[in-house]
């Protein structure tokens, strides 16, 4: 019995009982987890204000001819239960073809300065998926036995929260009991509720719109800060308010305020816009660029970051 069989076999297992309504259904993108790519040296390790940082690798981890097939039965399964896949790998060649011809018309690298999008972030931007799945496995043989456990979690891809997950491990079995049927086994009374987390979750998204960041900040440059006043209110207030009256249903919370920076968090933005267009962090805040501008008169970047964190820097009077 081959390790890429029994791989194979378990993940196709865990995934044949996920079925999502149809309708409007979510993009999906399939994705190791981290403690996966760790284990199979897929990482790659950085040290910032001594702190190491490890981020996966995932030009790597889908070279891996175990996560491929795996990746192209997730795909295909994904499909047959009404969900819409993003394949990682389907763009990554012309992606690096489009970066290089970007590079070499501007003379330049990016930056990889502070603000900076990580390769996770850009991979979002890109792809644009609502929903990414991870997954993880250990198969650990025991003499001419085997135990096996396995991870499964459903991110939201705009605020990074988890939807639902499931951890579980088999009891030891012999290696004539296929692991597809051990695991299969193992997940089903975990399923029902998985199932009930997603749809709970697709149905708050319809009503109450994304959950997004948006962070603001001025400029050292700048004469104003968020304390000035325009026409009677405080920078801060006009920032507020402007959120209160294009957010659904009002919803959003302010996490930092100070002279030269405003945080809000939990920031529900509507699925499109007033033309029918995909809204995400980076149309949301180039809305609330256009409103400081013509309003008062402050320039501004959008500095956002992946799909759900929206940034507006360098913001200028």
């Amino acid at each position: 019995m081959t390790s890429k069989k029994l791989i194979l076999g378990a993940v196709c297992a865990l995934f044949s009982a996920v079925s999502v309504n149809a309708g409007a259904p979510p993009t999906v993108m399939f994705l190791p987890d981290k403690t996966w790519c760790n284990n199979h040296d897929y990482v790659t390790r950085s040290e910032r204000n001594g702190k190491v940082r490890v981020t996966e690798n995932y030009d790597a981890a889908f070279m891996d001819s175990d996560l491929s097939n795996v990746k192209t039965q997730l795909n295909a399964l994904l499909k047959d239960n009404g969900l819409v896949p993003k394949d990682y790998g389907a763009t990554t060649e012309l992606d690096d073809e489009e970066e290089m011809e970007e590079e070499a018309y501007n003379g330049d690298t990016p930056s990889g300065g502070e603000n900076a999008a990580t390769d996770y972030e850009m991979l979002l931007s890109k792809l644009r998926p609502d929903i990414i799945i991870k997954v993880g496995w250990d198969v650990n043989k025991v003499g001419f036995n085997y135990t096996c456990s396995y991870r499964l979690e459903a991110l939201d891809s705009y605020s990074g929260k988890s939807i639902a997950a499931i951890t579980a491990e088999t009891p030891t079995l012999k290696t004539t009991i296929p692991l597809a049927a051990a695991i299969k086994n193992a997940a089903t009374e975990h399923m029902p509720q998985f199932i009930s987390r997603l749809q709970e979750h697709f149905d708050d998204l319809q009503a109450n719109g994304r959950e997004i960041t948006v962070t603001c900040r001025i400029s050292s440059a700048s004469d104003a800060n968020f304390n000035t006043d325009f026409d009677g209110r405080e920078l801060s207030t006009v920032i507020s308010d402007w959120m209160n009256d294009n957010t659904v249903n009002h919803s959003y919370s302010m996490r930092n305020s100070s002279r030269n920076r405003l945080v809000f968090e939990q920031v529900r933005i509507p699925f499109t816009d007033a033309n029918g267009r995909v809204m995400q962090a980076k149309e949301f805040v180039d809305q609330l660029k256009r409103y400081l501008k013509s309003t008062c008169g402050i320039s501004s970047e959008n500095a956002t970051k992946g799909l759900g964190s929206g940034r507006l820097y360098d913001m200028t009077h």
